[in-house]
């Protein structure tokens, strides 16, 4: 790999990264959208909460790797979409933006940053939570199989288990029968 690819990668941290991006202002999104994509992501665009929650409906919730949202819109807001999200969807990234300063509280698991957005900040703000998001599903799938294998192996302990007490059962009969035939010699 040529040092102008490693610097290629570098600055593509969002590489392969879907975003659903939600701003009421065409131009705050065209600009937030322009530096996502120039960072790698691929970006999905929803004008208020009201489309994005259309958009998460309509499937796309399981091919979305975070979600980045103003907060002040019109029709559903989105400290509206974010509480949806945290409900219904409590471990897709978010990121809320805003042009307010007043303060919001959603908990540490949603950052807040204030417009005129850093893009840098945006950039490596997303791809944090994304990787920790990641790794989070990475490890409860491995969970998920390790259970998975514990069952399918309780399983054929059982299986042995049972095949050991048969085998019991028919050694006890066979020493019965044994004996039985002993005594009868001997008598």
């Amino acid at each position: 790999m040529s040092d102008s690819d490693s610097l290629s990668e570098e600055r593509r941290p969002l590489e392969g990264v879907s975003v659903l991006l939600v701003d009421d202002e065409p131009v705050v999104r065209r600009a937030i959208g322009r530096v996502l994509v120039l960072d790698g992501a691929l970006l999905v665009e929803a004008e208020d909460g009201d489309k994005a929650i259309c958009i998460l409906e309509r499937g796309q919730a399981e091919v979305l790797d975070a979600v980045v949202t103003d907060l002040e819109m019109p029709a559903v807001s989105g400290h509206e979409l974010i509480a949806v999200l945290q409900e219904c969807l409590p471990d897709l990234p978010i990121v809320a933006i805003t042009g307010y300063s007043r303060p919001v509280v959603f908990g540490a698991s949603v950052p807040i940053l204030l417009k005129p957005l850093d893009p840098d900040k945006l950039v490596q703000t997303l791809a944090r939570l994304v990787c920790q998001s990641r790794e989070t599903r990475r490890v409860s799938r491995q969970m998920r199989a390790d259970a998975a294998e514990s069952r399918s192996l309780a399983s054929l302990q059982r299986g042995i288990a049972r095949k050991q007490h048969a085998k019991a059962v028919d050694l006890k009969g066979a020493l019965e029968r044994l004996r039985a035939m002993r005594s009868n010699t001997h008598s």
